[in-house]
């Protein structure tokens, strides 16, 4: 029976690609005396079954090319010919043949591609013979294409890898799961008030129970009765906790599981790095060695999108501007041949990367004199300039000290780009170097973008989260410990002085408090700029869940996220790059003032109902889109608190005590200040009659609790008075 290869294409192509990807990487490692026997038989086997398979499928091109690679690594393992730079480039021409026939199969399902000159030069090469290269596409344009292709499969960097299994899902997918379980999260903070609401009744109970049993002339029957009443509670309050546990867990739990989706290894993009590190030093007349460690770490997907183009540019320019050519690093008594490390790991739930050259360094009185000839630091300021100063310029966009300009680095916005990236993935880099020895560049950025490490703090009674790959050191230092330099308070840390600046004035926020005797100092790092931060309290690093920005804080570049903290508290990410900016920008004058209202952007909702599990849960809806909000439960104290204090909304209950909902409705609409307040009803009364009154009196909107949810709340919300800030 003849074989209906076109239902197989796409496994053949998959698996294909991912021989093929395993092949690439094991050339290098036996052209640089790794494991050579163990890679060469692991290598022929790849190429066996590339073989096989294209021979059963009728690939008749694909299948004869991978016999004669087949050939030639026998021969090496033979030691029959030698692993020439030529021959390696043979090799790669060849494989890159290969991938383009997959191309062709999968566009055409047929193999229609010339290989008789290369089966001619790969026979040749075998035979131990001279052979000529064929012409091949320029590195960088085949990288981009081979990146654009997926080529860089994931799943084949071992031949120990077992294969499973599997199903692809988009990463629209993935994202609608990570927002439907989000929102699970308001369920977990309603059955969170209903426990506590839970325990208030039980201790009630008891408290009533135990007054009920010293009355001697009460009823003995409604005694038991009322010890009933508090067996019963004892047991509902043990089954809300217990459910309100199991479910923080099952939805932390269940987060954690949908976001590894998104997570994909290092490899995907370094695979491909030994061939473009090979051909681009080829390219430049350099001999280079390239080293790596630690590319099965996973990261999430979009954070290894934004990685692919650095590692481009840091990989570029360390063989263009940092690796001296052969001639050149003999003379200065180094090997003829540069070595370039890429090392990533895992650091208190980020990911380190460190990108080191053993070049020339970096010139920083090169760049003291570059940025005062282009006119980025006058010449007397330049020369106040220290070395973390200078090497700053290097990430300025249109700096470059390089004296030539080719296809390869030169144009001055290469770092700036890198730099662009890495705050985008709200990551940081520190930079090392010396000059003749070489540089070390270190990223820090997090594993996923919905998740990070951070250090709780407070300041001036306000929450924040500072990311931890920003923070340096944590320190408690005596008011003693802090000099006054030119009307500047700084600190010595690590044998340097440095600035000391308090994030209520940064973030200038309204205060009235005093410095206490001891103060906590967060030494923070963003680049090579470094500053002391006062801030009013610092709690244990913790792993945080990243929310969506709300649309008032994208305007605030001092954020780059928000949080919700155990008590279901909305928390801001400090963006520590633009701390740091705006705190060098601060006169001394400006330390003084402390009279902005930090929470004047947000509009405010009041949200009056006598259930407490209810005003949490209209609380959380809200504050999650970041309204402020206020709780009321009744009526007579929402309209004490609308008349001490500016609304833009109010929602309410109808059935409440003290004052119901109409009769709060009634006196905001006649009080001529608060008349112009628009009012949503939120009610489990349904009846048309009901609604209409509430229509009369004045009310925008009316819900009804059986068909409540944070959709409809919002999208009413919004209609009546906008977004956070519009």
């Amino acid at each position: 029976m003849t074989i209906d290869r076109e239902k197989y294409i796409g496994k053949y192509i998959d698996e294909g690609l991912e021989n093929i990807t395993l092949i690439e990487s094991l050339v290098f490692d036996i052209k640089d005396g790794i494991s050579v026997d163990d890679d060469l038989a692991t290598l022929l086997r790849s190429l066996h079954t590339l073989k096989g398979t294209s021979r059963m499928l009728e690939f008749k091109r694909i299948e004869e090319l991978s016999h004669v690679l087949e050939s030639v690594f026998i021969a090496l393992k033979e030691q029959r010919i030698g692993f020439s730079e030529n021959a390696m480039k043979l090799i790669l021409a060849a494989l890159d043949l290969v991938k383009e026939g997959f191309g062709i199969v999968q566009r055409t399902k047929d193999d229609v591609i010339e290989i008789q000159e290369y089966v001619k030069k790969l026979n040749a090469l075998a035979a131990n013979e001279e052979f000529t290269l064929p012409e091949t596409e320029k590195h960088e344009t085949r990288l981009e294409k081979l990146q654009e292709q997926k080529v860089f499969a994931s799943a084949s960097t071992s031949s120990k890898d077992a294969k499973s299994d599997s199903i692809r899902l988009s990463l629209e997918k993935i994202d609608g799961i990570i927002k439907s379980i989000a929102s699970l999260q308001s369920l977990e903070v309603s059955t969170k008030s209903i426990f506590l609401n839970s325990s208030v009744m039980n201790d009630f109970i008891k408290k009533l129970t135990v007054k009920l049993r010293a009355d001697k002339n009460l009823d003995p029957s409604l005694v038991v009765d009322f010890r009933k009443l508090e067996r019963l509670s004892d047991r509902l309050n043990s089954a809300l906790k217990n459910h309100s546990l199991d479910a923080g867990n099952s939805i932390r739990s269940a987060y954690d599981t949908v976001i590894s989706l998104r997570t994909v290894p290092l490899s995907t993009i370094l695979d491909g790095y030994p061939r473009y590190v090979f051909q681009l030093s080829d390219e430049l007349g350099k001999k280079v060695h390239l080293e790596i460690e630690g590319k099965e770490n996973e990261i999430d997907k979009n954070i290894i999108e934004s990685l692919s183009d650095v590692f481009m540019h840091m990989v570029r320019n360390a063989i263009d501007h940092g690796i001296e050519t052969p001639k050149e690093r003999l003379t200065a008594g180094k090997s003829e041949t540069g070595k370039l490390t890429i090392t990533c790991s895992r650091e208190s739930g980020n990911m380190k990367i460190i990108i080191t050259d053993d070049g020339c360094g970096i010139d920083h009185e090169k760049i003291r004199e570059k940025a005062v000839r282009e006119g980025f630091v006058s010449e007397a300021a330049a020369a106040l300039l220290v070395k973390e100063d200078l090497t700053n310029f290097i990430f300025q966009s249109g700096f470059s000290t390089s004296g030539k300009l080719s296809n390869v680095s030169g144009r001055g916005v290469g770092m700036n780009v890198v730099r662009e990236s890495i705050e985008a993935m709200k990551g940081s880099i520190i930079v090392e170097s010396v000059m003749g020895k070489g540089t070390v560049f270190t990223f820090i950025v997090p594993l996923s973008i919905a998740a990070l490490m951070g250090f709780p703090i407070s300041s001036e009674g306000m929450k924040f989260i500072i990311p931890a790959n920003f923070v340096e050191t944590i320190m408690l230092i005596s008011r003693d410990d802090i000099i006054t330099v030119v009307d500047r308070p700084e600190i010595k840390y690590n044998g340097r002085f440095i600035k000391l600046y308090y994030l209520s004035q940064i973030l200038q926020i309204k205060t009235d408090s005093v410095l206490s005797e001891d103060v906590f100092v967060v030494i923070i790092r963003a680049y090579d700029d470094i500053a002391a931060l006062v801030v009013d309290d610092i709690n244990a690093m913790r792993s945080v869940v990243l929310k969506t920005m709300p649309a008032f804080m994208e305007k605030m570049p001092v954020f780059s996220g928000l949080i919700f903290n155990e008590d279901y508290e909305m928390v801001s990410v400090l963006h520590i790059p633009t701390i740091i900016k705006i705190a060098k920008r601060l006169k001394t004058i400006d330390l003084k003032k402390r009279n902005v209202n930090f929470e004047k952007l947000r509009k405010s909702i009041l949200v009056v109902d006598d259930s407490l599990p209810t005003r949490e849960i209209e609380n959380e809806i809200l504050s999650s889109e970041g309204y402020h909000v206020d709780m009321a439960a009744d009526g007579a104290e929402a309209l004490k608190a609308a008349k001490t204090k500016h609304y833009d909304l109010i929602c309410t209950d109808i059935n409440m005590p003290v004052m119901d909902g109409f009769v709060l409705t009634e006196n905001i609409k006649k009080n001529e200040a608060l008349s112009h307040i628009p009012i949503i009803v939120i009610s489990s009364r349904e009846s048309e009659e009901d609604q209409k009154r509430a229509a009369k009196l004045g009310v925008s909107r009316y819900i009804v609790k059986n068909s409540f949810n944070n959709h409809n709340l919002l999208e009413a919300v919004r209609d009546l008075i906008g977004g956070t800030n519009e």
